[in-house]
């Protein structure tokens, strides 16, 4: 078999150039993760929202706490002429299985006795709660004794012996759904209802909401808690990557800014500093120190009196120019000593500062020795 033949063999064994197509098209079709921006716009609109949710959610269940914990008001009129307090409550909702459970509708009746009956003993406070649709059916007094048994959760009885005029009395009655009539009244010790010179102050409060509303204000709360907490994740979250970010980035700066010393490279080699132009000059000194001045008077003498003026003409030799003449302020040169000091005053004259700050009042001059002696005309 020639080269040629085995060649052909391999290109047609050669995967399609479709099928290389496709891998590269499921390749790049493939999802990119989100950029930092995406995230940090992604985690700020669920961040909003998880807030609204909680200011949402609390607010309902702050309604719906509100119609749990606020009860309905009544007034229980009282008829002198039965001697009795009844009112129809009307339906009570709730959904409250048969029987004592927690989910009863909570009944309260505040029993003020205004006017006690006069007889003395054997008196006592009866309140009935009785499951009727009609309370003017003469079908309750049936109920009223099976209220007495205490056996039936739908018709229930409380009472009070010997109540005492002026006081409030508090009863409590828990309620299944359904239709209620409220009944109270003075009896004797034969059951006979007491009416002459009494007088019942009766209201009361129904919580038929509690646990219609109470409940779900509940779970409410529960949720909006959820939320709060879901949004706390979030800023977290959020707070973590624009730290990152902002380290990133810094960093990048830095890096930058590294990057383009390193390019930009030194200016040039090192500047050589200049060496020492000459030799150090040597300070001339105006004069020698207090201990060469000579007592000797004959030794210099000039003529003519010592100079007013504080200029003097002095020559000034410079290199590379011509000499001139220049008007200058004469500079104060100090020999210091011990004692004293000698101040040029100009024409050779020179004046003595004592050590206190004053000035004798002699005139120096300076001798060729370098000594200083006192002006003589």
């Amino acid at each position: 078999m020639s080269e040629e033949d085995m060649g052909a063999e391999i290109e047609d064994i050669s995967p399609p150039v479709e099928d290389e197509v496709d891998a590269e098209q499921v390749a790049n079709n493939t999802p990119e993760p989100q950029n930092a921006e995406q995230k940090i716009k992604a985690l700020k609109e669920g961040i909003k929202k998880s807030r609204w949710n909680v200011f949402l959610l609390l607010g309902v269940s702050l309604v719906m706490f509100g119609f749990a914990l606020f009860p309905l008001t009544m007034s229980v009129p009282y008829d002198e002429l039965w001697g009795t307090s009844e009112k129809d409550l009307g339906y009570v909702w709730g959904p409250s299985s048969p029987g004592e459970d927690l989910l009863d509708v909570p009944f309260e009746l505040d029993v003020e006795i205004v006017r006690a009956p006069s007889v003395a003993d054997n008196v006592t406070l009866e309140v009935y709660i009785l499951k009727a649709k009609d309370c003017q059916d003469l079908s309750l007094s049936e109920l009223e004794v099976i209220a007495r048994g205490g056996n039936s959760h739908n018709n229930q009885f409380q009472s009070l012996e010997s109540p005492l005029e002026g006081e409030t009395y508090t009863f409590d009655f828990d309620l299944d759904m359904g239709h209620y009539c409220t009944k109270v009244q003075f009896v004797d010790s034969n059951g006979e209802t007491l009416k002459q010179n009494t007088r019942l102050n009766v209201n009361g409060k129904l919580w038929p909401n509690q646990v219609v509303t109470g409940l779900p204000g509940i779970v409410f709360l529960g949720l909006s808690i959820f939320a709060f907490i879901g949004s706390q994740k979030k800023s977290a979250k959020l707070k973590s990557i624009l730290e990152k970010r902002k380290v990133s980035e810094e960093q990048l700066i830095l890096e930058a800014v590294s990057e383009e010393k390193i390019a930009q490279g030194p200016a040039g080699p090192p500047q050589s500093s200049a060496g020492p132009s000459g030799p150090p000059q040597k300070e001339k000194k105006s004069g020698p120190p207090q201990s060469m001045v000579s007592q000797d008077t004959s030794t210099s003498k000039r003529s003519g009196p010592p100079p007013t003026s504080t200029t003097v003409e002095i020559d000034t030799h410079q290199q590379g120019t011509p000499d001139s003449l220049t008007e200058v302020e004469p500079t104060q040169e100090t020999v210091i000593s011990n004692e004293s000091t000698f101040e040029p005053a100009g024409n050779g004259y020179f004046y003595r500062k004592m050590p206190d700050g004053t000035y004798e009042q002699v005139i120096y001059v300076q001798s060729a020795d370098g000594t200083y002696i006192p002006y003589q005309q």
